[in-house]
């Protein structure tokens, strides 16, 4: 069973370390602009945190700390399609682009964990930021857009979610 954000679902933390990024990402320790859009006993989706590199950037986790895509259970595996499809598609909708990117890498320090880009590709994006380029967005020390546009987008992000 998956539930919209806002639904209490229990998780064990001991599933989780400490340090991780990615986990205190899932135990909502970081402050992911919007809060949490999508939740479920395997998965956790939020918006990037500060410094925000484009608003619509989010994040999937896996809730159970694992660093590499063949460590997903089957159970896992069938979420991170499922709520990566719908995902994408309500970013497509929120934000009005015609795709979205998906990258999963797991490399920075102390973020091991994988997680899951899904990065809404602005119309008129740069060359130079096309493809695996786009996360030269990320070196930013400031916010690239305003934090109402991120609520806006986590907002209804998260309302078409919550219809299934």
């Amino acid at each position: 069973m998956t539930r919209a954000a806002g639904a209490v679902v229990a998780y064990d933390r001991e599933v989780t370390t400490g340090s991780c990024g990615t986990c205190r990402g899932v135990r909502n320790e970081l402050g992911a602009p919007g809060g949490v859009i999508y939740e479920d006993a395997l998965w956790h989706l939020d918006h990037i945190i500060r410094p925000i590199p484009m608003a619509g950037w989010l994040v999937l986790k896996p809730k159970r700390h694992i660093e590499s895509i063949s460590a997903m259970t089957p159970a896992e595996a069938r979420g991170f399609g499922e709520i990566a499809s719908r995902a994408a598609a309500a970013l497509e909708a929120a934000t009005g682009v015609k795709k979205v990117y998906v990258g999963v890498f797991g490399e920075a320090e102390n973020f091991a964990h994988i997680h899951a880009h899904l990065i809404p590709r602005p119309l008129d994006l740069d060359d130079k930021h096309r493809g695996p380029l786009i996360f030269e967005l990320m070196r930013r020390d400031t916010d690239a857009a305003p934090i109402r546009d991120v609520e806006r987008i986590v907002s209804d992000v998260r309302q078409m979610m919550s219809r299934g």
